[in-house]
């Protein structure tokens, strides 16, 4: 009886110890990994990271580029009861190897950024260290035959299209310009009118009266066959029952003590007999 009780007693002692063998060999384990703040991320990839501070928001540095080894964002932020100051990054690594946030990251007040602890992260990569990045984009499908026929099929139409189209153009380009309209030169009347209607209402200057004279010359001198010297062919004309007929209006209107203004009517009659179109002569 002595000894099965021995044996019991025994059998518990071992069976006591297998649980403080196996706590004493957790308990560094969960130590390690409880030590364990350093993020490894893959090159090209998003980390994630939290960042608890006493002294405000942390936030990535504004003079970061796409050369710089690190890119971080702010992914949200957060103030707790407590006074703490919770900032959420998001980061992404074009180089390999161990780095320290703490480097691309700034306080919003300004402040040193030694007052944060270190905070380690690993840009890790399964290429070569010359490859530019883990992250590849998916390959473009090859070009079909059914593709490729379909392509030229349509820039056959297109150019089906543009070659009468093209031709029209050229076509109006090339077309004359549209022949210079011709002017019918004036008749005498239209040359006489304005004098006419001076002598109706003042008297003319020599000039003007030379100028009516020379006009009146000039559109009879070959159907009455007036001569050169200018004088004796007014005189002539003066005397003509039809060409002299306006001369001696217009010498009745500058010449008449109580001078009265001939109407549009009798200025029309006289101008009648000139209405025929004439061509520019020297007078």
């Amino acid at each position: 009886m002595i000894g099965t009780l021995r044996e019991f007693i025994r059998s518990m002692v071992r069976m006591a110890s297998v649980p403080i063998i196996l706590l004493g060999i957790l308990v560094p384990a969960a130590a390690a990994i409880g030590s364990e703040s350093e993020i490894a991320v893959t090159r090209g990839l998003t980390g994630h990271l939290v960042v608890v501070s006493e002294y405000g928001f942390v936030r990535g540095r504004p003079d970061l580029n796409l050369e710089s080894p690190l890119l971080v964002r702010v992914a949200n932020v957060r103030a707790e009861s407590d006074g703490r100051y919770i900032s959420e990054l998001e980061f992404i690594g074009t180089d390999v190897g161990q780095f320290d946030l703490r480097e691309v990251l700034v306080f919003d007040d300004g402040g040193p950024i030694d007052r944060l602890g270190p905070q380690m992260v690993e840009i890790v990569s399964n290429l070569s260290i010359n490859a530019p990045s883990d992250v590849f984009l998916a390959e473009a499908p090859p070009v079909t035959i059914g593709g490729g026929y379909r392509a030229v099929l349509v820039l056959i139409a297109i150019a089906w299209i543009l070659v009468p189209i093209m031709v029209v153009l050229r076509r109006l380009w090339r077309r004359p310009p549209p022949p210079a309209q011709v002017i019918p030169p004036p008749t005498i009347a239209q040359k006489i009118a304005p004098l006419v209607e001076m002598a109706a209402t003042r008297e003319l200057t020599v000039a003007e009266q030379g100028r009516l004279e020379l006009l009146l010359y000039a559109h009879w001198q070959e159907q009455l066959g007036l001569g050169l010297d200018r004088v004796q062919a007014v005189s002539q004309l003066r005397r003509h029952a039809v060409a002299g007929q306006l001369l001696r209006a217009v010498e009745a209107w500058l010449h008449a003590p109580q001078r009265t203004h001939p109407s549009k009517r009798e200025i029309a009659d006289l101008l009648a007999p000139y209405l025929t179109p004439e061509p520019e002569t020297h007078a």
